[in-house]
């Protein structure tokens, strides 16, 4: 397996949303723009790209939790700050409630995830 590619991706938005959008990484301070699409595309889409290439059931489910609870980590964000309340989310928070419970536990010595919005800690080990 290759240690390093080079992946290069250029897009020009016409649709406001996605202008908008890519004002917004563009110019976040707190998080650089390739850490901030890593993060939302290893979340999705890492369990399939594994899945297609390991017929190793284990590592494929062991990354899916993480992915997982990565996705349920964006939902919840999402949820606080578009102050929903809808009842169909409270299963979702109690989820999040109880992974986020489980991820402090099992990475209480890294600090740096309570530091960051969208820390994927639970994802490097799999880059």
């Amino acid at each position: 397996m290759q240690k390093q590619i080079d992946f290069r991706w250029r897009y020009q938005p016409c649709k406001p949303m996605d202008i908008q959008l890519m004002k917004h990484i563009q110019s976040n301070l707190m998080t650089g723009k390739t850490q901030m699409m890593l993060v939302a595309v290893r979340s999705f889409w890492l369990t399939h790209a594994i899945a297609n290439y390991s017929d190793d059931e284990k590592e494929v489910q062991r990354i899916a939790r993480s992915c997982i609870q990565a996705l349920r980590k964006q939902a919840q964000e999402i949820v606080e700050l578009a102050g929903l309340e809808d009842a169909s989310l409270k299963p979702l928070r109690q989820n999040y409630s109880w992974s986020n419970s489980q991820s402090k536990a099992s990475h209480s010595n890294n600090n740096d995830s309570e530091n960051h919005v969208y820390d994927d800690a639970g994802l490097s080990n799999f880059m």
